[in-house]
């Protein structure tokens, strides 16, 4: 059972969900009193939204200012305030309407997400009862588990009076083969049905009942089969995407149950508004209230409403209702941009294929994509927006390129590389476990993980390890921080897809092209050399504890002794130690929480990524159980190159003697040292520097899960002595041309 599975559940309006989380709150700690406020950030107050034990609560309310009362100040310094005397506390406020005199027991708790304020509750003993510090802590985590669900809740209750319309698109009818050039964002191809995302666009809003045919079902019985068909799709998801699927579900969920959206909806329906108007108007005024919003997450919500309204329509309309969502399953998705949960719709839907256009693809959707394996396309002309649905799209990444209403041949073509591919997986898996150069010297293939399905792709092709699980995934994939909880549930669920294989867990590395703007939106002038990494973290040491505390939980549920965690982007020794402080202090507070237990311990290391850690790569191997160098940021700091600015790309060179050194450097300071040094970046699954590494003493490499397989068969070629006299060789040479001439003439008599 989830940490989570006595939370109220979605399944209720926006009120009355407040109201059981509310209650639940009484419930599990024993409170005479309570209130649960919510954060208008238009308005600049926050107002109780929900109460027990207040008699007068519906016929007045409290609404305050921002350090008002001791309510006030829990949301003010975002933090929790408990005292067993609250009328002696600075700041107090009585209130005539809602006496307290007799429950001067207080516990406050912020609900947060990030550094964004949601609103808080107050809970209140009679005096003389105080509430335990076990106690405190459970409550702490609960507001934490509950923050996203109540944001979305008052999301919904900020737009319950909205109006709004919307506008139609002319669209592009093919008559013959168009091909559309772009640059891929993730490997592969798809064959499909082109379906087109457009923002703000519900057939009805402005047509009225005629645009739309008419409705075989009422309402209540649409949204039966919106549910039932939103459960078994969020289930399918969870077995791929478990660190999100509830957040889609949920969403769609709370809608389908709110007074006032569903509620509305239901009230035109029964006056004489026909449903596919209904559903239009309503869904369609919620679109442009959240789109005209200025914070990021309200415009979010309005793909949410988008998306459910065109599910309730379907269901109204159609008369197999399951035809809506199969309908969907196969697609070749076109859009002008995409959110992370928006990717994650589409993964929902099973989607084949994506192409956005120029500018539609942010870092962390690109990675998304790829851990995903969903091929994706980015597109210049804006014509694919006006394409129609239902079009037959062929996606081929490895070309760039996408055709729409393609010949038969080509569809031909398409489909024979189904088959083809099926064989050489079978190839691929077939490969034996261990890796060895031919002089039978070990080599450890570790996987890279992005997402929880990527651990069972690291298993099937039989990685050795997860050699880095990038932590950011979770944070980058939703608009609120996730909470303690949610964190601990994504490491067990990483360390128990990987029982008896070493586990390396990378702190958040935030920053530069990886946003949160939740937490700080601050621009940066010059972002790859600002507020990023390890930086970050130590810049939100909240935050950090919160995730070192649940990677510390996981590990002593799963009783690991081989779990490790390293720091991103370290440039110094004391960088480091500070970074390792937050680690002992969480251990420490863990140890108090547990008692005698003997706690399990992880490895702490550092990831070497920037030339001020070559420089201090001995007196950081000193301190470090491990070093794990990350090319792609080593090569990038040490030549001043953005690898991703076309104008300066060439400069990108791998194989520069100052990148070739500083490799050297750390792996014989590790080696003096005694501990272990791996490679983890793009230079460790290209043949071209796999003998030089290997020659230099690295022995462990991580890839992305599908790198392994041909790696493997790349070290098998290999002779470590060769290697080394290579190496010697490299490191001898100063210029970049008497380099490439070696790595030319190697790989031509190693691997043909």
């Amino acid at each position: 059972m989830s940490a989570a599975a006595d939370l109220p559940s979605p399944k209720t309006g926006a009120s009355r969900y407040l109201d059981e989380v509310l209650s639940m709150f009484v419930r599990s700690f024993e409170a005479d009193r309570a209130a649960l406020y919510l954060w208008s950030e238009a308005d600049g107050r926050f107002t109780m939204r929900s109460a027990h034990g207040f008699p007068m609560f519906g016929q007045a309310t409290v609404s305050l200012r921002l350090g008002e009362g001791l309510i006030g100040r829990v949301l003010a310094e975002r933090r929790p305030i408990y005292t067993e005397m609250a009328a002696s506390m600075r700041g107090y406020i009585p209130h005539p309407n809602f006496p307290d005199g007799d429950t001067q027991t207080f516990l406050g708790l912020p609900l947060l997400r990030g550094r964004e304020r949601i609103g808080a509750i107050a809970l209140y003993r009679r005096t003389g009862h105080p509430f335990l510090a076990e106690e405190i802590s459970r409550a702490r985590l609960k507001a934490e588990e509950v923050a996203a669900a109540v944001q979305n809740a008052a999301a919904l209750l900020a737009a319950a009076t909205a109006g709004g319309a919307a506008a139609v698109r002319q669209l592009l009818k093919p008559e013959e083969q168009l091909s559309f050039r772009g640059s891929a964002v993730s490997n592969g191809w798809a064959m499909g049905p082109l379906r087109v995302l457009r923002p703000r666009f519900l057939p009805g809003a402005e047509g009225g009942a005629s645009a739309l045919p008419p409705a075989i079902r009422g309402f209540d019985e649409a949204c039966a089969i919106v549910e039932e068909n939103l459960r078994r799709l969020a289930s399918d998801l969870d077995r791929r995407l478990p660190e999100a699927a509830s957040l889609i579900l949920d969403a769609g969920m709370m809608m389908l149950h709110d007074e006032n959206f569903a509620g509305r909806i239901k009230a035109l329906s029964e006056g004489g508004t026909s449903v596919t108007e209904a559903i239009s108007k309503v869904a369609s005024e919620y679109i442009a209230v959240f789109e005209a919003s200025d914070n990021d997450y309200m415009r979010e919500k309005a793909r949410d409403v988008e998306d459910l309204a065109l599910r309730l329509l379907d269901a109204a309309i159609l008369p197999d209702a399951r035809k809506a969502e199969t309908s969907r399953d196969g697609a070749v998705i076109a859009a002008e941009k995409m959110l992370p949960s928006d990717v994650l719709r589409a993964a929902r839907d099973r989607a084949a294929g994506i192409v956005l256009c120029a500018g539609g693809a942010t870092a962390h959707v690109s990675l998304l994509v790829r851990s995903l394996r969903i091929p994706t396309l980015v597109v210049k002309s804006r014509d694919l927006l006006r394409l129609p649905d239902g079009e037959k799209a062929v996606l081929d990444c490895a070309n760039e390129i996408l055709f729409v209403h393609p010949d038969e041949s080509l569809e031909r073509k398409f489909a024979n590389r189904a088959g083809e591919e099926a064989a050489d997986r079978r190839i691929e898996i077939a490969m034996p476990e261990r890796t060895a150069t031919r002089d039978g010297t070990e080599i450890s293939l570790e996987a890279n993980v992005n997402i929880l399905s990527d651990v069972g792709a690291a298993v099937e092709v039989k990685a050795s390890g997860i050699g880095l699980y990038r932590t950011e995934f979770p944070f980058l994939m939703r608009q609120t921080l996730p909470g303690e909880t949610d964190q601990l549930a994504i490491y067990e669920r990483v360390l128990r897809g990987m029982p008896d294989r070493p586990v390396t867990f990378r702190t958040l590395d935030a920053g530069s092209d990886k946003v949160l703007p939740y937490l700080d939106a601050t621009r940066e002038e010059n972002p790859a050399l600002g507020l990023r990494s390890i930086r970050f973290s130590l810049h939100y040491p909240d935050v950090f504890d919160q995730q070192l505390r649940a990677m510390l939980r996981a590990i002593q549920r799963t009783a690991r002794d081989d779990v490790s965690i390293m720091f991103p982007m370290v440039s110094s020794v004391e960088e480091f130690r500070e970074a390792k402080r937050h680690v002992e202090s969480c251990l420490s507070s863990l140890q108090t929480e547990l008692g005698d237990t003997q706690l399990h311990v992880p490895f702490v290391g550092s990831m070497i990524e920037v030339p001020a850690a070559i420089a201090v790569a001995d007196a950081l191997a000193e301190e470090s159980d491990f070093f794990s160098v990350g090319t792609n940021d080593l090569i990038q700091y040490t030549l001043a190159v953005d690898r991703t600015n076309a104008a300066v790309a060439a400069s990108y060179v791998p194989h520069h003697p100052a990148v070739l050194v500083s490799l050297r450097i750390a792996a014989a300071a590790a080696r003096r040292h005694g501990i272990p040094c791996s490679i983890c970046g793009e230079m460790g699954r290209d043949p071209k520097y796999l003998p030089f590494l290997i020659g230099i003493g690295m022995r462990t490499f991580s890839l992305e899960p599908q790198q392994i397989p041909n790696c493997r068969e790349l070290v098998s070629r290999l002779d470590l002595k060769d290697c080394e006299a290579h190496a010697s060789r490299l490191l001898a040479l100063s210029t970049i041309p008497e380099i490439e001439s070696e790595i030319d003439d190697f790989s031509k008599k190693t691997f043909g």
